[in-house]
């Protein structure tokens, strides 16, 4: 008797799922998921071998010249997520550095406050930056979702768009034991807003070396405002994989700025022709692990 051909698991599941298309969309329903396949594969094979804004952040130190960066959605600072803080910290002690975080909820704020304490150069916001000044509902998690037996990143998904745990959720992360905790939990508070111009001009900025956003869906908002800032921004790395619809406009925008664009895990980093030597940093350095923050 013949012995059976085992196949790898991943390969039966791709294998079930194109036959499921045959059946219920016929050939072209098949060629274009195999044409969606192969695009996300080659979205893939383009991945940045390191991360282009810690590249970034590397080059601006290597300038040795006073930085300024903006950091909205800046959660508690030293989080095992967070971009800016093992690289920064050290570079603001000098003295001639600025960061401006910003973060709209009181916990994660006062949190941010205790990581940052005695560093100078930092200045801490406790507000939410949309394409508006005044007062906005904010959407969050009212409990401490490790006492429930969930990973402590849930705490970061706070939002001034109501879809973020519904139909944004529903469109990426998709598990439906988070979502239904989330929602069980849910609080709304009401917290001041501002325009990132308005950050710009009460902390006297002249140009911003990054620009960091993750504000979970509103990036789009924060980018197009009518009062975007016209200081010079040299680099901008925002969270894209919430956008959705406004993914491609988002790009389209920030290209009519006169950035190149690149996705990397679930952001976008943007750089202008000045630093058209900056990719050869993130095509070619390894990805090492980098250490704890401390």
């Amino acid at each position: 008797m013949p012995q059976a051909i085992h196949q790898p698991r991943h390969r039966r599941t791709l294998l079930n799922r194109a036959y499921q298309k045959l059946v219920h969309e016929g050939a072209s329903g098949v060629a274009q998921a195999t044409l969606r396949y192969g695009q996300r594969q080659w979205r893939l094979l383009r991945q940045p071998a390191y991360p282009p804004v810690k590249a970034a952040v590397e080059l601006l130190l290597e300038e040795n010249r006073p930085i300024h960066v903006v950091q909205l959605g800046a959660y508690v600072g030293n989080s095992n997520n967070d971009p800016l803080f093992s690289l920064l910290r050290h570079r603001l002690q000098q003295g001639d550095s600025c960061l401006i975080a910003v973060e709209p909820v009181r916990a994660h704020f006062q949190q941010l406050c205790e990581n940052y304490e005695g560093i100078p150069g930092v200045h801490l916001v406790n507000a939410a930056i949309s394409d508006h000044a005044g007062t906005a509902t904010f959407y969050r998690l009212g409990v401490d979702p490790v006492q429930y037996g969930f990973p402590e990143w849930v705490a970061q998904l706070g939002s001034l768009k109501q879809s973020r745990m519904r139909e944004l959720w529903e469109g990426f992360e998709n598990e439906r034991n988070i979502q239904a905790f989330y929602l069980e939990h849910l609080v709304e508070d009401q917290v001041q807003c501002l325009t990132l111009n308005d950050l710009v001009q009460e902390h006297d900025l002249d140009r911003i070396d990054l620009l960091q956003l993750d504000v979970e869906g509103y990036e789009y908002e924060i980018l197009k405002a009518p009062d975007y800032p016209e200081i010079p921004i040299r680099f901008v790395n925002y969270e894209s994989v919430l956008l959705q619809q406004n993914k491609h406009a988002t790009k389209r925008l920030m290209r009519r700025r006169g950035y190149h664009c690149i996705d990397h895990h679930l952001d976008t980093f943007c750089w202008k022709r000045e630093d058209r030597h900056l990719p050869g940093r993130w095509k070619h350095k390894p990805l090492t692990p980098s250490a704890p923050n401390t």
